[in-house]
């Protein structure tokens, strides 16, 4: 009976000691456990953040791109245009050694003739103008100030071309007067149909020289 009473009251004595000291460890974890759920809501601010920064620097990055593939294309289309530019001065500048290198070779005749009595030729590009558009016009051309007084003869080039037109026949008359009335003149014929391809016809004929150009 004395055991008895004993274990009777050892029993309760271990009970409350080891509700009054045991098991430390238990509430360290659960305050471990508030403190991290405490900080998650800061950590997915900062996440947020951190990838609202990436995508903006990727959106920077792909503007970048852009316009340097831009600035690449309007570089090669300026490089294309100064090519251009530089392949006309170049055949302009051609043109113009052409035509002093003919200047040179073919000077203006003297006012007599030559010496020898031979005809002296002078190479010359006069252009007069198109052709009267019909209807039995009388244009006046002037012999430009390129062909001198001194020609006794100019070579008189005509051309026309016709198409896609109900024109039907057209005869062209080019003539120069000589004296008084008299004229010397030479025809171009044409004829303007509705067929879809294009007519030429041309001629050149040597006239006198007007007195009046």
């Amino acid at each position: 009976m004395i055991l008895s009473a004993l274990i009777m009251v050892l029993t309760p004595g271990c009970a409350w000691w080891q509700a009054l000291v045991g098991k430390p460890a238990k509430p360290a974890q659960s305050q471990t456990a508030t403190v991290s759920t405490a900080q998650a809501p800061g950590l997915e601010a900062k996440l947020d953040e951190v990838n609202g920064r990436l995508a903006r620097m990727e959106q920077t990055l792909v503007a970048v791109r852009d316009q340097g593939q831009q600035r690449q294309k309007q570089e090669a289309q300026t490089q294309q245009a100064l090519g251009g530019l530089r392949r006309e001065v170049r055949d302009t500048r051609m043109a113009v050694v052409g035509v002093q290198r003919q200047m040179k070779q073919s000077p203006a005749p003297p006012p007599g003739g030559s010496a020898s009595g031979s005809a002296d030729f002078w190479a010359v590009d006069a252009p007069l103008g198109e052709l009267p558009n019909g209807g039995g016009k009388r244009e006046i051309r002037r012999i430009p100030a390129l062909v001198p007084d001194q020609a006794r003869e100019i070579l008189v080039y005509a051309q026309v071309a016709t198409g896609y037109v109900k024109g039907g026949p057209h005869r062209f008359r080019l003539s120069v007067r000589t004296q008084g009335d008299r004229e010397a003149a030479f025809y171009l014929y044409a004829v303007g149909q509705p067929q879809p391809s294009w007519a030429y016809n041309s001629d050149n004929v040597w006239l006198s020289m007007p007195k009046n150009r």
